[in-house]
């Protein structure tokens, strides 16, 4: 055999070994985080309250996202400043001519999500209330709290939060891997920590969405920017919305105008988008910059994924995480 065909042999192994190192770090800091969802959960509702739904919402944030990833960013740079770590995160200058973007994909998202949860569910749930981690209900239960409350620790501090976690920190290790894989193991990973089946296909995309919007515009600002209005729109709108539709009996009513406003969302977004990406086109094709984009090939991300979890410590870590999510979810329903 040739010197060139015991190369070409031994790459593919290589790559293979390489993409396995480069998930495990990630995959083990996704599953730390909703062990300790777990382990709180279980505290909060079966030993102590945590100060009931007013101090536990900020207590939990803190140790289930917070402090992982910071334990996770001194792990990965310890020797680099603060400032250069959530830099590395895509902590980047937003330019101005993103702001319509933002605007128009946040209203994309509410409608959207409105219309996902109308379909799978109905306009009732909706009604319930706003959820934070799908254990928090904003401003519903046992305490009557302030908006300023609600604006800080149900729509501020998640949106910060999660974005540094999912679209920072895990986006920015599973990249190591390939663009493809790191959107589609971080949007994975982030919805189920809604830690709710019914939220589930309301929190995949609005994890598509953020990731879409922190890759356009490579900046993590304007995922945190349209994650932070979607919060606002769930907290102060949503469940209001739905309660008048409920009590004046008129859901068709409700769903013609929001199909009414997704229609126009979506085509002030895909005119945005197109703008941006027609200015992204010129430069490359010009040599002002380089394309960014990964060609998605499905199978090229099965291959890679494979990879991933040919690994006993990968699928471990995996494993676990499924399983504190369906133990939480199970908890969730029963209790």
């Amino acid at each position: 055999m040739s010197n060139n065909m015991k190369e070409n042999t031994k790459k593919p192994r290589r790559e293979s070994t390489e993409a396995q190192a480069d998930a495990f770090l990630p995959l083990l800091l996704s599953a730390v985080c909703m062990g300790i969802a777990f382990f709180m959960l279980l505290v909060n509702k079966f030993v102590y309250k945590f100060g009931g739904e007013i101090i536990f919402p900020i207590i939990a944030q803190v140790l289930i996202l917070l402090i992982p990833l910071y334990l996770c960013l001194l792990l990965t740079d310890p020797q680099k400043k603060c400032a250069e770590q959530l830099k590395g995160l895509g902590i980047s200058r937003l330019g101005a001519d993103y702001i319509f973007f933002m605007i128009f994909s946040a209203l994309l998202l509410i409608s959207t999500s409105f219309l996902v949860n109308v379909i799978f569910w109905g306009v009732y749930p909706i009604s319930e209330g706003f959820t934070l981690m799908g254990i928090f209900t904003a401003g519903v239960g046992e305490y009557t709290v302030a908006y300023p409350y609600l604006l800080v620790v149900y729509a501020i501090f998640p949106a910060i939060i999660e974005e540094l976690l999912f679209r920072g920190m895990l986006y920015k290790l599973f990249s190591q891997i390939g663009e493809n894989v790191a959107i589609v193991l971080s949007v994975s990973i982030s919805a189920l920590f809604s830690f709710s089946l019914v939220g589930l296909p309301a929190a995949i995309l609005c994890s598509v969405t953020y990731c879409f919007v922190r890759k356009t515009t490579g900046s993590l600002q304007a995922s945190m920017i349209v994650h932070f209005i979607f919060n606002l729109y769930g907290i102060f709108v949503q469940t209001n919305v739905a309660k008048y539709f409920i009590s004046s009996s008129n859901t068709l009513l409700l769903i013609v105008v929001v199909l009414i406003v997704w229609l126009i969302s979506s085509t002030l977004f895909f005119t945005e988008s197109a703008k941006i990406y027609k200015v992204k086109a010129e430069k490359i094709s010009s040599g002002e910059a380089t394309s960014t984009w990964e060609p998605f090939k499905m199978s090229a991300v099965l291959k890679k994924l494979k990879d991933i979890f040919s690994n006993r410590a990968n699928i471990i870590c995996a494993s676990v995480l499924v399983a504190f999510y369906a133990a939480i979810t199970v908890i969730g329903y029963l209790f």
